[in-house]
């Protein structure tokens, strides 16, 4: 099954993270169909046509579009590691397991 990544974009100066909901600054979620992605992360938090962000900055969200093999973010692999701090990456498999990872060379802007 795919994978499908969400980029955030830092609308209105800021990222927005809710680590119950497996929300940070990327988003990789396991589906059948981008449309099928798209509506679990709906369902995360994430909301797609810009309600409510910066006029200037832009959307905050996008629509999924392309899929990997595994979970990326920018052609890097996500790694898991047994205690994450500041997840910069969640990723929500298709069974229902919500893990945070890291991406190498990408630290955290989390405060």
């Amino acid at each position: 099954m795919p994978f499908y990544t969400y980029t955030q974009n830092n609308s209105g100066g800021f990222f927005a993270y809710d680590d119950q909901r497996g929300v940070a600054e990327y988003v990789v979620v396991e589906a059948d169909s981008a449309e099928q992605a798209n509506e679990r992360a709906e369902s995360a938090g994430l909301y797609f046509g810009g309600a409510g962000d910066c006029e200037c900055c832009g959307n905050r969200w996008s629509t999924a579009w392309d899929d990997d093999a595994a979970p990326m973010v920018y052609g890097t692999p996500v790694e898991f590691q047994e205690l994450v701090k500041n997840p910069v990456v969640y990723v929500h498999y298709a069974d229902g397991r919500l893990v945070p990872g890291v991406v190498p060379g990408n630290e955290s802007r989390r405060n």
